[in-house]
């Protein structure tokens, strides 16, 4: 039960900055539409009003806040044990970095020790996983459009996952995580979406409950 407790709290600091970074659009998007109304050649729009170029920004510049954030009160508590059974409050996903595709690389650039330091990481990290999460946001927009699915309604699993998908294939060459994480994060994403949609939905903030 402890190792367990510990590795959703090492998960959740390590996807938080993912998290708020794919909502933050509902709150902080509008403006231009980045396909800038065009249409596809289907006669339907390429990805809809919804996604905007402030929204797509202004998320990854959320992500990568978070990350910082994250990472500055993780290094205020390290090494400190709390609960029962206890968890380790650390920065477990610095550890896979020296691991990583691109960590060869940084070093022959003399950029690793950069890198290594948390609050840095702790800003690429959210600022890359978002990244691809946003991406990952279009790519399901783009396919909801051809399938003719309108903006706001649900595609079930795409909408709910297809960020979490992207975002671990973007951050992935700085921090490979392990594949347990990835079993972990499914259903954790799957029903914290859900949830979030159905506070939304009856708040009145959206129309459609999932």
């Amino acid at each position: 039960m402890a190792e367990l407790g510990q590795i959703i709290f090492d998960i959740l600091v390590f996807v938080l900055p993912l998290y708020f970074g794919n909502a933050a659009p509902t709150i902080l998007g509008g403006g231009p539409p980045i396909d800038g109304g065009r249409y596809w050649k289907d006669g339907k729009r390429i990805l809809g009003d919804g996604k905007t170029i402030r929204g797509f920004w202004l998320a990854v510049l959320v992500g990568i806040i978070i990350g910082v954030l994250l990472a500055w009160i993780i290094n205020s508590f390290d090494g400190v044990i709390f609960g029962n059974p206890p968890i380790d409050i650390r920065l477990e996903y610095q550890e896979f970095y020296e691991s990583s595709i691109i960590y060869p690389l940084l070093s022959f650039l003399n950029l690793a020790d950069v890198l290594a330091n948390s609050l840095v990481l702790g800003g690429v990290t959210g600022g890359i996983s978002t990244l691809g999460g946003m991406t990952g946001d279009m790519v399901g927009s783009f396919i909801k459009r051809r399938s003719g699915i309108p903006r706001g309604k649900t595609f079930i699993f795409l909408d709910q996952l297809g960020f979490l998908v992207l975002g671990m294939v973007f951050i992935y060459p700085i921090i490979p995580c392990p594949p347990l994480w990835l079993a972990f994060l499914v259903p954790i994403t799957f029903l914290t979406h859900i949830a979030a949609n159905l506070f939304g939905y009856f708040t009145g903030i959206q129309d459609d409950p999932l």
